[in-house]
């Protein structure tokens, strides 16, 4: 019943969106694995608050509620998970569940004391009978109302202690990802402007190898361990850099395994996978791979300036991907 008043009602709007479904799945799997729990927490707890709201003077709870909502409901709206390692992610759901649940408890208490506090001249005369014949009752409201308060403070505390403890996780990405940007972003347009107006063939390898080692030596900051072998990679960037005169068959062969790396690095969740920059990336480089085993005077066999163009249009795609999804391209292992 809460998962159809969730969906339906709450979030009715929302999944009449064309969604894709990787977005459906992060939307269905927050309803189950934080929204439900977190509320029937929530009503749970607030249902052990109502006999010291009919027994007890709450005024002292209410007084601790308002700050309280605040706190939370500032910390809420405010948290952000969007630059959270992917190693970490079911950790931000844990986060992100606490301060939910404690910024929802809050409300919960609040609605729960205004009705008793606007009700009160209906009940309060049987009620006070009923107290003053077990006189056990009021300790026993005021325990489960310090149980209700304690939930609520902790679930605060902890959600608070989870969201530092991810921030220093990330000291440093936001620069590194910076840099990722100035240098790696405008290395590749450049090189693929270069490249589509004929440069000669060392300038070529030289401005190939000079993208490639940025690229590698940035995804190596971001990620948190790095691609399987990257200083291999920079190392064979470095290549093209230190001998941009090498056989050209040999230097293609380079930049095919490292364009098939970049390839390698990029998450592979759907709206990744399905991006049309991502597509033209793996076409060219298929086709560059397929004419690199061809022979001049072979059917098919495509000359240097069209083999240039091709990777021209690999680097243009790369640049695409990064100015679209950011950090968030790679795999956070």
């Amino acid at each position: 019943m809460l998962k159809k008043i969730i969906r339906n009602s709450i979030l009715g709007q929302f999944y009449e969106i064309d969604l894709s479904s990787f977005e459906r799945k992060m939307a269905d799997d927050a309803v189950k694995d934080k929204y439900i729990p977190s509320i029937s927490i929530s009503i749970i707890y607030s249902a052990l608050l109502v006999p010291s709201l009919l027994l007890l003077d709450t005024s002292i709870v209410v007084s601790v509620l308002i700050p309280t909502t605040m706190v939370a409901g500032t910390a809420w709206f405010s948290v952000s998970l969007a630059s959270m390692k992917k190693k970490f992610e079911d950790f931000g759901m844990e986060l992100t569940t606490h301060l939910f649940v404690a910024f929802t408890l809050s409300l919960t208490m609040l609605l729960l004391s205004t009705l008793a506090a606007l009700t009160s001249d209906f009940w309060s005369g049987y009620i006070q009978e009923l107290a003053d014949g077990h006189s056990w009752t009021k300790l026993v409201a005021a325990i489960l109302a310090v149980v209700v308060v304690g939930k609520l403070l902790f679930s605060i505390f902890a959600g608070s202690l989870k969201y530092d403890i991810n921030d220093a996780m990330l000291t440093g990405q936001n620069e590194a990802a910076e840099r990722f940007f100035k240098q790696s972003l405008s290395l590749l347009f450049t090189t693929s402007q270069q490249l589509r107006a004929g440069m000669n063939l060392q300038v070529a390898n030289y401005s190939l190898g000079l993208a490639f080692h940025e690229v590698f030596n940035n995804i190596k900051d971001i990620k948190s361990s790095g691609l399987k072998d990257i200083n291999a990679l920079i190392e064979s960037a470095n290549s093209l850099i230190k001998e941009p005169s090498m056989d050209q068959h040999k230097a293609d062969e380079i930049v095919l395994e490292l364009i098939q790396s970049f390839i390698n690095s990029c998450d592979k969740r759907q709206d990744v996978t399905s991006h049309r920059s991502f597509q033209a990336v793996i076409f060219e480089h298929t086709c560059l791979e397929n004419n690199l085993k061809k022979k001049e005077g072979d059917v098919g066999f495509e000359e240097q300036k069209m083999v240039d163009t091709r990777m021209a249009i690999v680097f243009s795609e790369m640049s695409s991907l990064i100015e679209e999804f950011g950090p968030s391209l790679f795999q956070q292992n």
